[in-house]
């Protein structure tokens, strides 16, 4: 069994909880797809979103299959009965113990640290399961939302910490964080 399996729902609060997307969210995520069709082609890398409810059953089952080959792990992140966001570890380093965290929000649900408590829930089970030793958080140097999101979890600028850590210049157009687990002693 890979380490995703053993990843179900979690509560993340009183009213958030995630939980993997099964087929049977095929119409809840294919009426959030299409509502937000341009907010979520910003800001993620996916080129297309799916226009028929056929469409987003496929997309879940190659969620589905991402999960079970170890690859990813896409959630959904509900606000009480409402999906309101999607959360995806994503480049899985099984030899590093390492994995980038990508996360939507709908704009409906924007502004109430939905990012910053999913991503703190996941990364705290990941951690805590010993799924993985380090997590990064990559986006765009204008995504500034995203960045906030990664300092409030004290994420480190993975970029300026390789360049001794001051006045570090990026390279490409996106900024990579880093979260390390840190053992029940204070110490990596």
């Amino acid at each position: 069994m890979n380490k995703f399996e053993s990843v179900k729902n979690l509560k993340v609060d009183d009213i958030v909880y995630m939980m993997p997307l099964h087929v049977y969210h095929s119409e809840e995520l294919n009426a959030l797809l299409k509502a937000n069709k341009t907010d979520i082609l910003k800001w993620t890398t996916w080129r297309n979103t799916p226009e028929s409810i056929s469409d987003t059953r496929d997309l879940i089952r190659n969620f589905e299959s991402q999960k079970v080959n170890g690859e990813s792990l896409t959630l959904g992140v509900w606000i009480s009965k409402v999906l309101a966001a999607l959360i995806t570890v994503y480049s899985t380093d099984w030899k590093e113990s390492s994995a980038y965290l990508g996360y939507w929000v709908s704009p409906d649900h924007r502004g109430r640290g939905l990012a910053t408590r999913s991503c703190n829930g996941l990364i705290s089970t990941l951690f805590n399961m010993d799924i993985f030793e380090k997590v990064f958080i990559k986006c765009e140097q204008k995504n500034y939302p995203s960045q906030r999101v990664a300092q409030k979890l004290d994420f480190i600028d993975y970029e300026c910490m390789q360049i001794n850590g001051k006045n570090c210049n990026k390279s490409d157009s996106y900024v990579t964080y880093l979260k390390l687990k840190i053992d029940n002693t204070g110490t990596n």
